[in-house]
């Protein structure tokens, strides 16, 4: 059969080349496919053959239409010059080829290991932290770049030694050489060949272009990301980047009307506050509360990847939270509380600034948030507050000392700034550096008689999961490990909550202590595994407030969210203030079902609300899925008017945060001239 092919290749040599270039990366992309279904079929038990069938048919669809812009240039070269440059022109097409077979090798070997990490494909993680410098110590550290590269560069070989067997572009096979004019057949294949990739490089006759949701085909989402293609995600959202385009709603939900919206938004708050209709922004709300002899100081601490599946007091197993499990015995526990999304500044974003998530980049990197955007720090330093954040790491990453700075903080302390740093991580300083700066800090604020709000970002709790050593007791190595964590993950669990238990018992001994409201909340769950659309329970993370002189312990069941942490922080304060908050105070409300909203890729949302969880799908249907018992697998339930009216009152707060990001109005300032409270497109 080989000679055969070979003399196929020697009769049209031109559209031979281009084929088998085309079908060995084809053939690359689907082997690469099979490896990832193959490591995951135990997350694939409920669908069928013909489903299964439908994830390669689909993945086929989306690896040709990168398969297609990557050999169009070829094709053209080849079916436009003369036959007689063919043998020149040789070593450069071979050479292009060779190049195209290392990045795809090199980008499916890589993708596999981001897959077992994330749990997804590669997307838009790769362009926001591709060339950050902790994560290129990360990934020199922990990812087996040695391996990969090897992998790449055999894989390249592989194909390259088939291509010079199968069609070798060598000079016997092609006419002599000066000939103008190629064969009238292998024409006319090359003219084929073009056609049928000019069409896949567009992937559909849609009136709107291919993009990275086609890949949603199922319910199952290990299943969907097996069909989607890595490479076409980084590529589509750099493609939205360079037009600057930070994703907008209109692709994701079907929007309300903007009177409707506001009117659904202003009703959804108004339970909490007075509306004041004086401001640009027309969710400003009028909080009164009973003022405090003497103000209380508030301390939040975010706390890197403190997923709740490791945080013994709300059921994480392995329990891996001593300390965190002793301090909820003096404090308000919310035992389920949601993250808004996957990434650490997305918890910023909900947790000190009580603004939803949106698609695309964090408000912390969009410059129309980079000043005037409302904060915590916003109604505290109208009460005078002292206000400032630390960090282990550096200031530029993910842009947050320009936002935090430029939205209420006075002061912004990075690694830079430590003058004794004892243990270091590819990330920055360790959280015991990290709290040792800020309890220092925090006894020169109670010297001075003045009330401080400090945000405290930890960084230990992340890949490569280093630590100093004695300070726990490492498990047994025969420790069960959940599924997607790492046995030095698990240690480095117990670090983090190890030190964020010294810092506390440090604290008591200093005399801020007893009149500080400590918060602790994680920024986003780990491992984002499981087959549901939206894997729920992997977004829930342990939140607390501690301040043992001020408020009475507790456990609150029902759903909250870190958009719920400003305005009930502002409750146990007490006194009035003007709230642009979008998340609710949970205190007074604890019998109610809440409800949290969550955005997963930052292209698909879900909304939670007691037992219920809407999904509203790429394509604007809403699937709501119940469990009874907060525990087990979700079940597909019919849409009651109760939870569309949820998923609307959802999609209103949204579309209201979207238009005062672009428009500059997520504060509380006075507007100059009276106006209508709905807002003006």
């Amino acid at each position: 059969m080989l000679n055969s092919l070979e003399t196929l290749a020697s009769t049209l040599p031109r559209a031979a080349f281009c084929f088998w270039v085309a079908a060995m990366a084809l053939a690359v992309f689907t082997g690469f496919r099979v490896w990832l279904l193959s490591e995951r079929l135990s997350d694939l038990g409920e669908l069928s053959g013909t489903q299964r069938l439908k994830l390669f048919l689909v993945g086929f669809h989306l690896d040709s239409l990168m398969v297609s812009r990557g050999t169009l240039i070829i094709i053209t070269i080849l079916l436009l010059v003369p036959e007689g440059w063919i043998p020149l022109l040789r070593p450069a097409l071979l050479t292009y080829a060779g190049v195209l077979f290392f990045l795809i090798f090199l980008a499916e070997t890589a993708g596999v290991y981001f897959f077992r990490y994330y749990d997804f494909r590669p997307n838009y993680l790769v362009l926001e932290h591709g060339s950050d410098p902790e994560v290129l110590r990360t990934i020199a550290k922990d990812y087996p770049v040695i391996r990969i590269l090897l992998l790449a560069a055999v894989g390249t070989g592989v194909c390259l030694f088939l291509l010079s067997r199968l069609a070798a572009l060598e000079t016997g096979t092609i006419a002599t050489p000066g000939a103008l004019y190629p064969r009238p057949w292998d024409q006319l294949g090359t003219l084929l060949l073009l056609l049928l990739a000019a069409f896949a490089a567009r992937g559909t006759l849609d009136r709107r272009p291919l993009n990275p949701s086609a890949a949603a085909v199922t319910t199952n989402r290990v299943a969907n990301e097996i069909a989607a293609s890595g490479i076409f995600n980084v590529l589509y959202e750099w493609a939205q980047h360079s037009k600057k385009q930070y994703g907008n709603l209109k692709s994701l939900l079907p929007l309300l009307s903007m009177p409707e919206a506001t009117r659904r938004a202003r009703d959804y708050l108004s339970a909490q506050g007075r509306l004041t209709d004086d401001s640009p922004n027309p969710l400003v709300r009028l909080v009164a509360g009973k003022e405090r002899v003497k103000p209380l100081n508030v301390v939040v601490i975010v706390m890197e990847s403190f997923t709740s599946r490791l945080v013994g007091a709300v059921g994480g197993s392995p329990a891996l939270t001593p300390e965190l499990d002793r301090l909820a015995l003096e404090g308000i526990l919310l035992e389920n509380c949601y993250a808004t999304g996957e990434r650490t500044i997305q918890a910023l974003e909900a947790a000190i600034a009580s603004f939803p998530p949106l698609p695309g980049v964090s408000v912390v990197r969009r410059p129309q948030a980079r000043q005037g955007f409302a904060t915590l720090a916003t109604p505290l330093k109208a009460r005078g507050y002292a206000t400032l954040f630390l960090y282990g790491g550096q200031g530029i990453f993910d842009h947050m000392r320009a936002f935090f700075v430029g939205n209420g903080f006075d002061v912004f302390i990075e690694e830079k700034d430590f003058d004794q740093v004892d243990f270091r991580t590819p990330w920055g300083a360790s959280d015991e550096d990290l709290f040792r700066r800020a309890d220092r800090e925090f006894r020169r604020y109670a010297g001075q008689g003045k009330p401080f709000f400090a945000t405290i970002l930890t960084v230990s709790l992340h890949s490569p999961w280093e630590y100093p050593e004695g300070r726990i007791q490492p498990l047994p190595p025969a420790t069960p490990v959940p599924p997607g964590f790492k046995y030095e993950e698990l240690n480095n669990f117990l670090y983090a909550d190890y030190a964020l238990g010294q810092f506390i018992r440090q604290a008591r001994t200093a005399p801020y202590f007893d009149d500080t409201l400590f918060v602790f909340v994680g920024d986003h769950g780990v491992h984002l595994r499981g087959r549901e659309l939206i894997p729920v329970d992997e977004y829930r993370v342990p939140a607390l407030f501690l301040a043992p002189k001020h408020i009475r312990s507790r456990r609150i069941p029902r759903v909250t969210s870190q958009l719920d942490i400003p305005p009930t922080i502002m409750a146990i304060l007490g006194g009035s203030y003007r709230s642009p908050f979008f998340g609710q105070e949970i205190l007074s409300r604890e019998n109610d079902d809440g409800m949290a909203i969550m955005i997963y890729n930052k292209k698909r949302y879900g909304i939670l609300s007691g037992p219920h969880l809407t999904v509203i799908a790429e394509s604007g249907k809403e699937l709501v899925f119940e469990r009874g018992d907060g525990l087990g697998p979700w079940k597909a339930v019919p849409l009651t008017p109760n939870q569309h009216n949820y998923s609307r009152n959802a999609i209103a707060l949204l579309e209201i945060a979207e238009h005062l990001l672009k428009t500059g109005r997520y504060t509380t300032a006075l507007q100059i001239a009276p106006s209508s409270p709905t807002l003006k497109v």
